[in-house]
């Protein structure tokens, strides 16, 4: 979630957690989909366990697990259309984060591209939706992967009548094939939802199968108790 939350503890409702598990359990329902989809387009998706949903350096689940899942029907053009949900701590009457975005990837010599447009939605509340745009860029430098990209929402209603930028750049290394990477991220934020606002994280993954394991250390310079340091595990599992 985006949007600013207040710090109370709010513990994820058994409705909204079961309602994600379900959208996650959906996920991998979806390769029959996929089957019948044609050679021009192709479906993936992935489900998300998190011991605290951090955004932007901010925890949105109040340091508490989070329940996460997405999907996304891509055309072999290079257009997309996706959606992923979150559990929350509750905002405006909504434990859900519903995001729906669309874009387009390409390349360009040996780099690859991505821009696009996203909707923030909170079902369940009202006047809290907007909209931001974005757009990356992402190479591999000596076994390097690395990723430049920004986010920038125009000013609107919903979030309070401001602007708002994000900027970050993220790095991935393996280590051979033994499944391991490191990785690295450090993003700057300034506008309605931070004022020079930088987060930054490092961590270790390792990947099997279609399974992901990962811990990070995520910390910002906020020093509020959303943006404080924190040790974060997550489990993933894609197709």
């Amino acid at each position: 979630m985006k949007l600013h939350q207040n710090t109370n503890r709010n513990a994820v409702s058994s409705k909204t957690t079961l309602g994600l598990f379900a959208f996650a359990l959906g996920v991998f329902s979806a390769p029959a989909l996929a089957q019948n989809s044609g050679n021009d387009f192709s479906f993936s998706g992935s489900a998300t366990f998190v011991s605290d949903y951090r955004f932007r350096g901010l925890s949105l689940s109040d340091k508490d697990f989070a329940i996460q899942g997405g999907l996304n029907l891509n055309h072999k053009s290079g257009f997309y259309v996706s959606t992923w949900a979150s559990s929350i701590q509750e905002f405006a009457g909504s434990e859900t984060e519903l995001d729906l975005y669309g874009g387009y990837s390409g390349s360009i010599g040996n780099l690859s591209t991505n821009v696009g447009i996203i909707a923030y939605i909170y079902p369940g509340s009202d006047n809290t939706t907007y909209y931001e745009v974005y757009g990356s860029v992402s190479g591999t430098m000596k076994n390097i992967s690395w990723t430049l990209g920004s986010a920038y929402a125009w000013d609107q209603n919903n979030i309070g009548g401001q602007d708002n930028i994000y900027v970050y750049l993220s790095g991935s290394r393996p280590f051979g094939n033994s499944g391991f990477s490191v990785n690295g991220y450090i993003g700057y934020e300034d506008g309605a939802f931070g004022t020079d606002k930088w987060d930054w994280n490092a961590g270790l993954s390792y990947s099997f199968q279609r399974y992901t394991l990962g811990v990070s250390y995520v910390d910002t310079n906020t020093g509020s108790g959303t943006g404080s340091a924190g040790v974060i595990a997550s489990i993933s599992a894609s197709f």
